[in-house]
């Protein structure tokens, strides 16, 4: 009876390829005509988006935008400080080599860092860096063979393969609404000057066909008082909200993965029943995507012999990311932040804003060393100088680390910062102590190459072990298997074990000796 394949099928996400690439975005931001000359640019900020990302021929097409926010001071003016919005678009290609229309395609982009030039009273030339990392992934199956049958004494060599399977994937908008009255020992609202928002994971659960997310966004606003006494001031609201992600094919005990970014935060002012600007109605847009994976095993033939009969085997090389789980941490931050010797003092410190920037990781065993730097601006007024609202920027190291179960220096792994907390005191007029809490995800994955048995011919001609002698004393090295002796001494593993008394193959060491009988096969 001729050897028989029995088939699996597996569903894999093959990685085409990656990179990453940077470009430069150049562009003028204009006053309005109803801003006043500008005076000094106190802080330029940036928020990318992107709105259009397209598999094509070897590469991937992705188009975005970059919101700038600009607070500036002007000697024209009343207020202390302004504010302009303005956009600039871009396009961009990364290059995969092997990519088609018909994959899919991933990507992240991130503003490494803005540089401005106040070109005269009325425009600003920007300069922003950015980094645009792209994947390309083909969706397909893997047909593998799992078992052999028809064929009395086969020996076959089976290993199990665990990766990772992606079930499905989604992303929606979700409308985040609250409405609140300020605090008394706060203003009236004139202007609001600028908003920063975190969207903060609290809760995600899986049931079928559904990923519920529910988190925070964490909301500061900074604005413009009725009171010339109280001229800045910052407003900090937590916003509760749950959404619903519909994944058709997920269900409870799977595990997931989630990106949130607020994408726009729109306000309003209203009055109170005293009729005071003191209501700030706050809308913002939070970009939710999430992806559901579900851990696999399947048994699949590495290898095959015959001790008594010749056997062709033809093999493929497969290739597997093998998934290690998603792992999250928290790391809490204290530093003192100096002012640098070129600005005036500190009055009073109306805004810190910070930017957690991976740096470097390097993975040891069952450990993900992290490191990263915060960057931090710092919004102040001095006592000194006709135009009191300065700022400053100020980068801060630090270090975390993660274990993982399993992990080993030849894998790797995604890492991810977000701050989730942010606080601080102002120590004299020249100090600040921070007190951040910086929440971090880490994907940790191994790619697996293995090579499977994908076709066995059986040959006419039979195996002689006649000259063989009938014992044989064999030393057991580095690297040796039962599997492999049996193998090449025509023999099988069991029977090796039985000869040898051994209850467990991995208590052999090497330099122990091991018997190997020959075994004589009667056909009648």
């Amino acid at each position: 009876m001729a050897i028989e394949l029995m088939k699996d099928l597996l569903k894999i996400d093959q990685l085409v390829g990656e990179n990453t690439v940077q470009a430069i975005i150049e562009g003028d931001i204009l006053a309005p005509d109803i801003k006043p000359d500008i005076s000094r640019v106190v802080a330029v900020e940036g928020n990318i988006q992107v709105t259009k990302q397209e598999a094509q021929e070897n590469k991937i097409l992705v188009e975005g935008r970059i919101q700038f926010k600009v607070l500036y001071v002007s000697e024209k003016g009343e207020a202390p400080l302004y504010s302009i919005d303005s956009s600039t678009d871009f396009k961009q290609n990364i290059e995969l080599e092997g990519l088609t229309s018909q994959m899919k395609s991933e990507v992240i982009a991130e503003i490494e860092h803005i540089d401005y030039t106040l070109n005269n009273e009325r425009k600003i030339g920007v300069k922003a860096v950015i980094n645009v990392e792209g994947k390309g992934k083909q969706e397909g199956h893997i047909e593998i063979t799992k078992d052999l049958e028809g064929m009395e004494d086969i020996e076959v060599l089976k290993e199990t393969l665990q990766y990772t399977d992606v079930i499905g994937s989604n992303s929606s908008d979700t409308l985040v609404k609250d409405a609140f009255e300020l605090e008394k020992d706060l203003p009236e609202v004139k202007e609001v000057l600028k908003w920063q928002a975190v969207a903060i994971e609290k809760e995600t659960k899986i049931t079928d066909g559904k990923v519920i997310v529910g988190g925070n966004v964490l909301l500061e606003v900074l604005y413009i008082g009725e009171e010339e006494e109280n001229s800045l001031n910052i407003v900090k609201k937590e916003i509760p909200f749950t959404h619903f992600i519909e994944v058709p094919e997920a269900y409870s005990d799977m595990e997931y993965k989630l990106k949130m970014k607020v994408d726009e935060v729109y306000t309003d002012i209203k009055e109170n029943a005293e009729e005071e600007r003191r209501i700030l109605e706050v809308e913002g847009i939070v970009n939710i995507e999430a992806v559901v994976m579900e851990n696999q095993k399947r048994e699949v033939v590495v290898d095959a012999y015959s001790p008594t009969q010749a056997l062709n085997l033809e093999k493929s090389k497969l290739q597997l990311k093998e998934h290690l789980g998603i792992h999250r941490s928290q790391v809490l931050l204290r530093e003192t932040l100096e002012l640098p010797s070129s600005h005036p003092p500190m009055a009073q410190v109306f805004s810190i804003s910070a930017k957690p920037i991976v740096t470097d990781y390097n993975i040891v065993d069952h450990k993900v060393m992290m490191e990263g730097v915060l960057e931090t601006t710092v919004i102040y007024t001095s006592e000194e100088g006709l135009q009191p609202i300065y700022s400053y920027m100020q980068e801060i190291p630090f270090r975390n680390h993660m274990e993982i179960e399993g992990l080993k220096g030849n894998m790797d792994a995604d890492v991810e910062f977000v701050v989730q907390d942010l606080d601080y005191n102002t120590i004299n007029e020249e100090q600040i102590e921070i007190k951040i809490n910086i929440g971090t995800t880490c994907q940790a994955y191994c790619i697996k190459n293995i090579d499977v048995v994908a076709n066995v011919e059986e040959l006419e001609e039979l195996v002689d072990v006649t000259k063989r002698p009938s014992l044989t004393i064999y030393f057991f090295q580095e690297g040796d298997s039962l599997w492999k002796i049996a193998k090449k001494y025509n023999t099988t593993v069991q029977h090796i074990m039985e000869s040898n008394e051994i209850e467990k193959p991995e208590d052999i060491k090497a330099g122990d000796e091991i018997i190997i009988e020959k075994v004589y096969n009667f056909k009648f």
